[in-house]
């Protein structure tokens, strides 16, 4: 199976049935959140560290990152500036480039929407950046508490953002099945009269 097959499979479940369903699956911080809702984003990770105040790195790994990435980019957490906006949305998009995930500020909100470019960042800002700092290109980096390495899958949905390690991607897809399976016979249990007391072994003690 090709990756972004494999990413875009396991897009197909939510992100709490996957962080459930094996240690290796991390959820970011809910910190890093949903620009909009509904939303989707599904892809292999391309993370980026820019210097805090600058998003020359952002510019350089948009024209860098090959086509079906997902840029995730750490910025020291600076929620005072907006780091991405229009221009480099599409720029993005000419390249094929899936969204974006940032623990930093974004503006030009309203077009982000309209165009549906997937965002999860810390903060929408105005005040913009300088651009005068290398950063570093896809190496592996820390971004709302959790390790990101080049190649990860990223998963995003309404519920936040979850890195599924590239390794354990297929066992942790069989998994997300399993357990959708037995949610779904549990569900059909209750609704027929029975207590989740009884089904999740949940004591009923005063």
């Amino acid at each position: 199976m090709e990756e972004l097959e494999l990413a875009e499979k396991l897009a197909k479940f939510a992100t709490p049935t996957l962080y459930e369903v094996s240690p290796r699956v991390q959820a970011l911080l809910p910190s890093t959140a949903p620009l909009y809702r509904p939303i989707q984003l599904w892809g292999k990770a391309y993370p980026v560290l820019t210097a805090t105040g600058d998003n020359a790195a952002i510019h350089r790994a948009v024209a860098k990152a090959p086509e079906g990435s997902v840029l995730v980019v750490a910025t020291g957490q600076d929620t005072t500036r907006g780091y991405w906006g229009e221009v480099l949305m599409e720029a993005a998009l000419a390249k094929g480039i899936r969204g974006l995930i940032i623990d930093g500020g974004v503006r030009d909100t309203n077009v982000l929407r309209e165009r549906l470019f997937p965002v999860f960042c810390g903060a929408v800002a105005i005040p913009g950046t300088s651009k005068d700092r290398v950063g570093i290109l896809n190496q592996p980096l820390m971004i709302a508490q959790v390790l990101i390495r080049p190649g990860d899958f990223i998963v995003g949905d309404g519920d936040g953002v979850v890195v599924v390690q590239a390794d354990v991607a297929t066992e942790v897809l069989e998994a997300a099945e399993a357990r959708v399976q037995k949610e779904l016979r549990m569900i059909e249990r209750i609704r027929l009269g029975e207590s989740t007391l009884d089904l999740l072994n949940v004591k009923n003690e005063e």
